[in-house]
């Protein structure tokens, strides 16, 4: 165990060494690897398609296994993570994400890959929950929005590494071994984070930092909330769209509706992930501002999820003319729902906020599953050609998309005014 020396202790103004080198950055390294995992198949989905034979419905169900493994991980997550050192608990579960890269490499079948797509999202289950457990029990509460933002903004990057760099490398070594050289990667940051990453110097509730106690009935604290549940459905929907658009369907949106050529997609792509790391950045900053002026942050997180209408009209009514405004209108507007995070930590007790944020991840990535998956079932009635298929499917889609978002802020709008005011659940800590 490691001791509270004064090099470790978190600064009241920014960060300590130890911090910065030995805790955020194989969290960082980790959570980079899990979002390159994740959006990676909009990239490499062109050349599975042909090497496998799918359409765009098995594109879909393959590509969301990760989703469905990552978010039936999410509930026992929240538990372990906090019970035990978060730490641990994410190198143990990167092992999972090692072995499922290394079985999506070497698959040979549409099963194979979906096998390895679900270990891998098993795997990296943990990467930013643990992150964010993690800054929790080194940092104050003000400073989480901006850190937060920090650690998101490295998923995004990413996402970027995923994109275009990802084809420039295919034209040197394969998607399988590609695969291979992730599955080391991610065993030597399992060993970094279990053996040479420190604990926390102090906790709430354990001056060691080791363990904290759990009251009864965290579950409880949380699953009763009328605040939760009154405003985590437009976020979540807003994070899980971004998911099911990033993560595969804009790939094929800007092949089959834009006209633009497969090997060409990857600036464009890109440029997604460039606006979710700017607006990861520059939301999680403006808020923590705003938290230390008194401004609701749950408030906050909300109006800036109804951007995402906007981001999405050139999908709706398949606007081809501007393809990169498109793609980088979209990564603004649609990461907005991490701010959830940060904004209900300041409502619940610090001893259940790992069951907080992997229930809000359970209820973001099950979206995600479903939504990435449901894309698909609705653009395949509208086929094209082989492999492609037809801008009104992609609308049709789409507008289902917005009418559930319409029905998200219905039901916000409908339950704010009787808990808006009502107290934190099981809050203890400020």
């Amino acid at each position: 165990m490691t001791s509270a020396t004064p090099s470790n202790l978190p600064l009241a103004g920014g960060y300590s060494p130890t911090f910065i080198w030995r805790v955020s950055l194989p969290l960082a390294i980790a959570y980079l690897i899990s979002y390159g995992l994740r959006t990676v198949n909009a990239a490499i989905a062109p050349t599975l398609t042909r090497e496998f034979g799918l359409d765009a419905a098995d594109l879909g169900l393959l590509t969301a296994a990760y989703f469905l493994s990552f978010s039936l991980a999410q509930l026992p997550l929240g538990g372990l993570l906090d019970r035990f050192r978060p730490r641990r608990v994410e190198a143990g579960l990167l092992l999972s994400c090692a072995a499922g890269c290394a079985v999506f490499a070497g698959a040979d079948a549409s099963g194979g890959l979906i096998l390895g797509r679900a270990l891998i999202g098993l795997g990296v289950a943990a990467c930013l929950m643990a992150a964010l457990r993690t800054f929790g029990q080194w940092l104050h509460a003000d400073r989480l929005p901006t850190t937060n933002g920090l650690m998101l903004a490295v998923g995004n990057a990413g996402a970027i590494l995923s994109t275009a760099p990802v084809l420039w490398l295919l034209g040197l070594i394969t998607w399988r071994q590609l695969f291979l050289c992730v599955a080391v990667l991610s065993a030597v940051v399992a060993l970094w984070l279990a053996f040479m990453t420190p604990d926390p110097p102090r906790a709430p509730g354990d001056a060691n930092g080791t363990r904290q106690p759990v009251r009864p009935g965290g579950w409880g604290d949380v699953a009763r909330s009328r605040l939760f549940w009154a405003i985590v459905p437009l976020p979540c929907l807003t994070n899980a769209i971004g998911l099911a658009v990033q993560g595969l369907w804009a790939g094929p949106w800007l092949i089959d509706v834009g006209g633009i050529a497969p090997s060409d997609i990857g600036g464009l792509l890109l440029l997604i992930s460039a606006g979710m790391l700017v607006a990861n950045i520059s939301l999680g900053s403006a808020m923590g501002r705003l938290m230390r002026r008194g401004v609701s942050p749950v408030v906050f997180c909300f109006v800036c999820c109804l951007f995402a209408l906007v981001g999405q009209l050139a999908f709706m009514f398949s606007w081809r003319s501007a393809p990169a405004v498109t793609m980088t209108l979209f990564g603004l507007t649609h990461v907005a729902g991490n701010l959830l995070f940060a904004a209900l930590f300041s409502r619940f007790d610090s001893r259940v906020h790992g069951r907080l944020s992997t229930l809000i991840n359970f209820l973001m990535f099950s979206l995600g599953f479903a939504l990435q998956w449901g894309v698909g079932l609705v653009v395949n009635r509208f086929p094209d050609s082989p492999g492609h298929y037809q801008a009104a499917g992609y609308e049709r889609a789409f507008l289902l998309l917005l009418l559930l978002q319409v029905v998200c802020i219905a039901w916000t709008a409908f339950r704010w005014r009787t808990v808006a005011t009502s107290p934190a659940p099981g809050k203890v800590d400020a």
